[in-house]
């Protein structure tokens, strides 16, 4: 669990830039084959968890995997791992891991904000399930995960994104990109997957109309 500073603290760190180093992960390079994979790009902070799963569907492992398994026992895995420590002197606080990806707008951006990201190789050509959630002591926010079958060689970017649902009300999306270079410049397209949504009687189903989350 991430713990809360006093607010004297927390109050001098809001909107102040912090500078991230990148940190190569070279595990995750040597796995790379535009071939047959792809890569991921999900950017968190410290009230915004991620989370993402290679090769079930949404019915396969909300239904059926996490019936007798734990998430990680699933092969759940958490996106951003914190070292030792408190937020916000960890040093995972400020590192991203990174293994080749075209710079974005929310990458380059990234030292003006609270946030970091952490790059993967995943399977192509197989479902890919991501998951975010947002929780803090004043706003808290659980969009449906998403999923899409990554192609070969293709580069993708995802976030938790706070829209507008109506005049007094907000609520949360999976924002995802995809991410190409063309002259030396990236083109970010927008993409709208869909949704493990879970219905009424506690099971999970797939959606092709994303809602947002209210928070």
């Amino acid at each position: 669990m991430r713990l809360l500073l006093p607010l004297a603290v927390s109050l001098t760190l809001i909107g102040c830039a912090t500078t991230k180093t990148d940190v190569r992960n070279e595990a995750q390079i040597s796995q790379y084959d535009p071939a047959n994979t792809a890569r991921v790009r999900l950017i968190t902070g410290d009230t915004t968890n991620a989370g993402f799963l290679s090769g079930q569907t949404c019915e396969a492992f909300y239904n059926v995997s996490l019936l007798t398994k734990t998430p990680e026992e699933a092969g759940w895995q958490t996106a951003h791992v914190d070292s030792a420590g408190l937020y916000p002197f960890r040093a995972t606080d400020s590192q991203n891991t990174v293994i080749g990806m075209p710079a974005s707008k929310a990458s380059k951006a990234i030292n003006q904000s609270v946030k970091v990201f952490d790059e993967y190789v995943i399977p192509a050509g197989k479902p890919f399930i991501a998951g975010f959630a947002m929780g803090g002591s004043q706003l808290s926010c659980f969009p449906a995960p998403v999923t899409l079958i990554p192609e070969p060689g293709k580069d993708y970017e995802m976030e938790l994104q706070i829209v507008k649902v109506s005049t007094w009300k907000a609520g949360c999306v999976i924002a995802v990109r995809q991410l190409s270079t063309q002259t030396a410049t990236t083109v970010e397209t927008p993409l709208r997957p869909q949704v493990c949504a879970k219905t009424p009687s506690g099971w999970y189903t797939v959606n092709a109309s994303p809602s947002p989350s209210s928070e």
